[in-house]
């Protein structure tokens, strides 16, 4: 088989698997709430479209799902798109984007439209589990450190681990925020030397917004002892 053959199969074949795939969630989405299911099931097609492009296509297959991902997003669509995040990070582990965006949708997105604490917090922690998943695929960059850090300072209020994905995501180079972020994750989990020290650091470094921030949080820091406002107007 000719390499334009193979090339045009695989594309029909990906092109088939939404076909299937799209019916095929509307029936599960329609069982699940004749039965009463209070947590969303998820397919996972990402092995099977792997197998459709053994020929080296995995890039265009990730692409063609991302084209649905972002389909499926501006339609509302949020529990549909899983499966497909799946199948992009199985296919493109390096990608960046679907598992910041993925892990987001989870812990934001559907976990804001439970129906109870419980699958609240199911959605919260299967958006950490992703997220935490993508760092084990790329341990060397600073964005899914500092996305799951935002998840727990910003979500979850878990300081303490909050802390712990800021530290780690400053070890590599990262926008100026990752700093400031955790200077602020520091004071809220009780350790006021660190962010005081975070700080000045930030402000003994280049001229940016962020000295000026970093100089007032300082300011408030050494004076009241915190830097939120309504604690001392």
């Amino acid at each position: 088989m000719s390499k334009t053959a193979f090339r045009s199969r695989s594309i029909a074949a990906i092109i088939l698997l939404f076909l299937i795939l799209s019916p095929l969630q509307d029936s599960i989405d329609l069982q699940r709430r004749r039965m009463g299911f209070e947590r969303r099931l998820m397919l996972m097609p990402g092995q099977v479209a792997g197998n459709l492009i053994l020929g080296g296509f995995k890039g265009l297959a990730a692409d063609l799902l991302w084209l649905q991902v972002e389909s499926l997003f501006h339609s509302g669509q949020h529990y549909k798109m899983l499966p497909l995040f799946q199948s992009i990070t199985f296919l493109q582990p390096k990608f960046i984007t679907p598992w910041a965006v993925g892990g987001w949708h989870m812990a934001y997105n559907i976990s804001v439209k439970a129906k109870n604490e419980e699958e609240k917090q199911f959605w919260i922690k299967h958006g950490v589990d992703f997220l935490a998943e993508g760092i084990k695929n790329n341990p060397e960059r600073y964005d899914l450190y500092f996305e799951l850090g935002w998840t727990y300072f910003n979500k979850v209020k878990d300081y303490a681990n909050a802390v712990k994905y800021f530290e780690l995501a400053a070890k590599f180079p990262r926008p100026e925020y990752v700093d400031d972020v955790l200077a602020h994750a520091y004071e809220e989990n009780g350790q006021i030397k660190e962010a005081i020290a975070t700080w000045e650091r930030i402000l003994a470094g280049p001229d940016t917004p962020f000295r000026q921030i970093a100089a007032r949080m300082l300011s408030r820091l050494k004076k009241y002892g915190t830097t939120k406002v309504e604690t001392y107007q």
